[in-house]
């Protein structure tokens, strides 16, 4: 009798338009996040952070895996490709989404592979030099640069990604820099090389504010909006004359066709981890900045962005390989 009373309530439930996923218990086992940078970056740090906070919210764990590689692709390929059940999500830069895929071909659909759920934070970004460098401001080392043509060689996360865009956008604005650009992905491995004399220049994304903080490097411009609470003499790109606003957003994703119950828990779990005092004092460390959205503003927030770095990339004719 129990059962047949049960088979009604469920009947009446799809008649009634509410999936059947909602009479669950999601999640009954293990999250699984891959993380688009490697161990030890901002990005990582943030996600496990907030993924601790989700797990004792759900009571399962949240189990983050780094997955760098190919400017975060490699780890959008692999979320895209995933069984849309809720128990594999990303954790990566908007770029693989806003600014890779305007310059060349990816793996994936950004408009149709992807469930939405949150953006945690955006990318504090800028361009450094080793605190013994004889650059002071960021013309000193434009003028140097395109002096001394094929000299400068800079690093940044990857090809494609927003601090190679802008490089290569102030390359032009100076009227033709020729410099090399060496993609090595994670901050850490892009600290050591900038340390160890491997490359002169880094175009950071995160981890640089630890090493600005310890004195061992210094912010020649900042990439955001706002200056750099630790480097507060240092000029925004647009207070040094160039007009340009973009960020990259640290998003968290699933595959297509997640269950809209699904998105909503997870969006709601997330977007309450991102006000624990233990986030909000990450960020305050780190210099990033509180920029929350949930799944419907950052797919808006996506395609406004894959526009406007779209226009950038072709202005700057960054082209494969370069």
């Amino acid at each position: 009798m129990k059962t047949r009373f049960w088979g009604v309530v469920l009947s009446i439930c799809l008649i009634g338009g509410i999936p059947a996923l909602a009479l669950g218990e999601y999640p009954e086992r293990e999250i699984n996040i891959y993380c688009g940078s490697s161990a030890g970056g901002v990005t990582d740090l943030g996600i496990r952070l907030l993924a601790e906070t989700v797990s004792k919210a759900f009571g399962q764990p949240v189990v983050v895996s780094n997955k760098p590689g190919a400017s975060h692709t490699l780890c959008a390929n692999l979320v895209a490709n995933a069984k849309p059940d809720g128990y594999t999500l990303g954790a990566l830069a908007g770029s693989a989404f806003t600014q890779v895929p305007n310059m060349r071909k990816v793996p994936y659909d950004t408009k149709k592979d992807f469930s939405w759920v949150a953006s945690y934070t955006d990318y504090t970004s800028g361009l450094v030099v080793r605190n013994d460098a004889p650059w002071k401001t960021l013309e000193e080392f434009l003028d140097y640069s395109k002096k001394n043509p094929g000299k400068m060689i800079y690093g940044s996360d990857g090809f494609g990604l927003g601090t190679h865009i802008l490089m290569e956008y102030l390359a032009v604005k100076k009227g033709g820099i020729d410099w090399k650009h060496v993609p090595i992905p994670g901050g850490p491995k892009l600290a050591a090389a900038l340390l160890g004399g491997h490359i002169q220049a880094w175009s950071a994304a995160g981890t640089h504010v630890k090493f600005i903080k310890e004195g061992k490097i210094r912010l020649l411009v900042s990439f955001n909006s706002t200056r750099l609470k630790y480097s507060p003499d240092i000029p925004t790109l647009t207070e040094a004359g160039y007009q340009l606003e973009l960020g990259t957003p640290l998003v968290i994703i699933g595959p297509k066709d997640l269950p809209a119950p699904v998105v909503k828990k997870l969006e709601g779990a997330f977007l309450t981890a991102m006000k624990e005092p233990s986030y909000l004092q990450f960020l305050d460390r780190v210099d990033f900045v509180q920029l929350f959205r949930g799944s419907e503003d950052l797919a808006k927030a996506i395609e406004l962005q894959s526009k406007g770095w779209g226009e950038l990339i072709q202005m700057t004719g960054i082209k494969p390989g370069k």
